[in-house]
């Protein structure tokens, strides 16, 4: 799963509409579709803003979907390097 799946997952396990999303993110519904759909990139300040909006931690956001969707638990997005390298990136914003 990508992160834009895992964001509409726990968007829609929060029952929130894409459209409220965009509203609390500050973006344009067409943006926050391209979130969901994989083709807008992401800043890691967007990135914290979707965590906190969709009460999620950064890391559950980047590894694994919630229990109760369809993907295996704990499955990978990226390269634990690469989460690394994010995640220490964002402690220093």
């Amino acid at each position: 799963m990508s992160i834009g799946e895992n964001v509409k997952i726990y968007r829609e396990k929060s029952g929130m509409t894409l459209e409220q999303l965009a509203q609390k993110l500050g973006i344009s519904l067409l943006d926050c579709e391209g979130i969901e759909c994989g083709r807008r990139i992401l800043s890691s300040a967007e990135i914290q803003k979707i965590c906190s909006v969709l009460d999620v931690s950064l890391e559950n956001l980047l590894t694994q979907p919630p229990a109760d969707s369809t993907a295996e638990e704990g499955s990978i997005l990226m390269p634990v390097d690469e989460l690394q390298n994010l995640l220490g990136k964002m402690k220093e914003s």
